[in-house]
């Protein structure tokens, strides 16, 4: 959980990639929902499969972020893909091998490397969101 600056309390929750929890409903009672996808057309295709399936259980806000992004040619990619199905793209983060060195080492990536680049993305989808 996380405090927010009013007081109120925003749940955060990670749900396995796929779209079994979203079949069995599992965000009918969410606020926000966050699509996450990769510059890959199985990715953005289950990334647009899981937005259609919350715009059918009526959560509020649907959102999509890119993740690991190598370069302006994949955020383009996700970017027109997004745009040509009327997904709302909040934030990228980048591809960051800091990320794969944190899990090798045990520890969550805002205390391996606090100032990487995709450590600010996520700090800054994190303040959007709860803002």
């Amino acid at each position: 959980m996380i405090e927010g600056e009013t007081g109120g309390r925003d749940v955060v929750l990670d749900l396995e990639a796929g779209l079994e929890h979203m079949s069995r409903g599992t965000p009918r009672y969410v606020d926000t929902l966050v699509a996450v996808v990769e510059p890959y057309f199985r990715s953005l295709e289950t990334g647009r499969r899981v937005v259609d399936l919350a715009r059918e259980l009526e959560v509020p806000a649907v959102h999509a972020v890119a993740n690991k992004v190598r370069n302006e040619a994949d955020q383009e990619a996700i970017r027109a893909f997004c745009e040509g199905h009327g997904i709302d793209l909040i934030a990228t983060v980048p591809y960051d091998d800091g990320l794969i060195e944190a899990e090798r080492a045990g520890r969550a990536p805002v205390d391996f490397d606090p100032d990487s680049e995709a450590v600010t993305a996520i700090r800054g989808l994190a303040e959007r969101l709860t803002a």
